[in-house]
């Protein structure tokens, strides 16, 4: 199933958007020399903020509306798909219990037919669901771009410089600092009309 949960979002935004720890990983069991850089104390809290990724992409109501499309939609073709093996299988049942009844040509051909048919469905059914996912990829990053922007509007305002997936912090003292919930609800706001259709071929295998 190309549709596993609605969370394979978070990996997608957070490869363009987080910090990779296993680079840090890797650092800290190199051999390489690192000394330590000057720091100034001046740094104020008030410029730093994080958000949480994850809550976000549970709550935010466009992205629900996109997992349940992408959903109904695969049901649909697999609905389809499975109701066009049934009947293939019927077909195929009847030219076998004719064997006897044709030559060995005719027999031949008729076989030869119906496998051409069996990958004609086989093939729609693959272009279908390419197609699906190509539409689900293109609303996917429209919605992570919108999220992104999102955010640094929320960071400018709040006149923040860095912000750090809440998830990949040990410990803040200050709540002022978690962005998460201004942003889910100014996400919501700018998603409320946003038109989200997943293109699907409806035409019959």
């Amino acid at each position: 199933m190309l549709f596993l949960n609605i969370l394979s979002f978070i990996n997608i935004i957070e490869n363009n958007y987080i910090i990779n720890t296993d680079i840090i990983n890797n650092l800290n069991n190199s051999k390489i020399k690192f000394y330590p850089i000057p720091i100034s104390n001046t740094v104020s809290v008030d410029k730093i903020g994080i958000v949480d990724f994850r809550y976000i992409l549970k709550k935010s109501n466009a992205i629900k509306i996109l997992g349940d499309k992408f959903l109904l939609f695969e049901k649909k073709i697999n609905e389809k798909i499975k109701l066009k093996q049934k009947e293939l299988k019927i077909e195929e049942k009847k030219i076998l219990s004719r064997k006897n009844k044709f030559t060995d040509e005719d027999y031949k051909n008729k076989l030869k037919l119906f496998k051409s048919k069996v990958f004609k469905v086989q093939k729609k059914y693959k272009k279908d669901r390419l197609l699906l996912n190509n539409s689900f990829q293109t609303l996917q990053k429209k919605l992570k771009d919108l999220l992104a922007k999102v955010i640094k509007d929320v960071s400018k305002k709040r006149k923040i410089n860095v912000v750090f997936l809440k998830e990949n912090v040990f410990l803040f003292n200050d709540p002022s600092i978690d962005l998460t919930n201004e942003v889910l609800d100014l996400f919501n706001k700018k998603t409320k009309s946003m038109s989200i259709t997943i293109t699907l071929n409806d035409k019959p295998f």
